[in-house]
This record gives structure tokens, C-alpha cells and sequence, in this order.
């Protein structure tokens, strides 16, 4: 059994959601990337920082069995300049509680949801290159509105 290990958090900022209609297999909706920060641990205990960059979104669909699916691409820029590119889908998966409250119309609680991804990083050489070595899985949480949290593990 793989273990675990911290690599990053990744805290976005969203902007207005962009409703873009049913399409095959459900709603799609667009959440766009504003902003946010990161901060990382690569394998030798070195920290590294940096900002999340506007621009990008989360491009979600909602599908009609009530399980939703991110597909979210946006870039990353470390406090040396470096860019890094993030590709990161998962899935957004309401309990029986969190059910009953899309169908009343409301947003489910942090607690009602599972939400976990698997971000895959394109690094530069340097500092962040280590992120094109590796594989990553993540837990999504929504501290507040507008605003996602992503913690990232490298698999050992």
C-alpha cells in the first residue's frame, strides 16, 4: 500500500460562476480562477511559495446522477518566477444529507461532501521540476464562498 506524504496546499480565490447550460451528461458550469496563493514541501524538506495565477477555471459538470466532476486547469507562480501548470479532476460527491439539500435547493456542508482529485503538475526545470516526477492525489474543501482549498499528497 502506497503511502502518503504532504506536497502543497493550494488555496484559490473564484470568481462568479458561469452557468453554461445542460450538455451531455448534465449542467455544465464554469467557476473561473481569480487568484489564491500556494505554499509546497518538495521531497527534501525544502518550502517552497507563490501565488495562484487569474485566469483558468474549473470547468465542473454537474451530471444527472448527483455526483459532480472537476476538471480544473490553471497555472501557478512561484516566488522565483517559476510557472507551473495544473490539471486537476476529481470528483464532488454529496451524502445522503448533502442530497437532501441540492434537492431544497440549498449547498451541501463541508461535512456532506466527499471531494478528493488527482492534480498532475508541468514544471519547468529548477525549483519545481520535482512535481513532473511524481503522482498526487488531493482532499478539495470549501472553507468559504468562493474560495477552495487543496491539499496535495505525493504518493510514495
Amino acid at each position: 500500500m502506497p503511502g502518503l506524504a504532504a506536497a502543497m496546499v493550494i488555496d484559490v480565490e473564484l470568481g462568479p460562476e458561469q452557468d453554461l447550460g445542460r450538455g451531455e451528461g448534465g449542467q455544465r458550469i464554469d467557476y473561473p480562477i481569480s487568484g489564491g496563493h500556494f505554499s509546497a514541501l518538495d521531497p527534501a524538506g525544502y518550502a517552497l511559495e507563490g501565488t495562484v495565477l487569474a485566469g483558468g477555471a474549473d470547468q465542473f459538470l454537474m451530471r444527472d446522477d448527483g455526483i459532480g466532476v472537476l476538471d480544473a486547469r490553471y497555472r501557478l507562480a512561484g516566488s522565483n518566477g517559476s510557472i507551473v501548470e495544473i490539471h486537476n479532476r476529481g470528483l464532488w460527491v454529496p451524502d445522503a444529507r448533502g442530497r437532501a439539500r441540492l434537492a431544497a435547493g440549498e449547498e451541501p456542508r463541508p461535512e456532506e461532501l466527499y471531494c478528493r482529485c488527482t492534480p498532475v503538475f508541468t514544471a519547468p526545470e529548477g525549483p519545481f521540476a520535482w512535481l513532473n516526477a511524481h503522482v498526487f492525489t488531493g482532499r478539495v474543501d470549501y472553507p468559504a464562498f468562493r474560495r477552495v482549498v487543496i491539499s496535495v499528497y505525493r504518493l510514495l
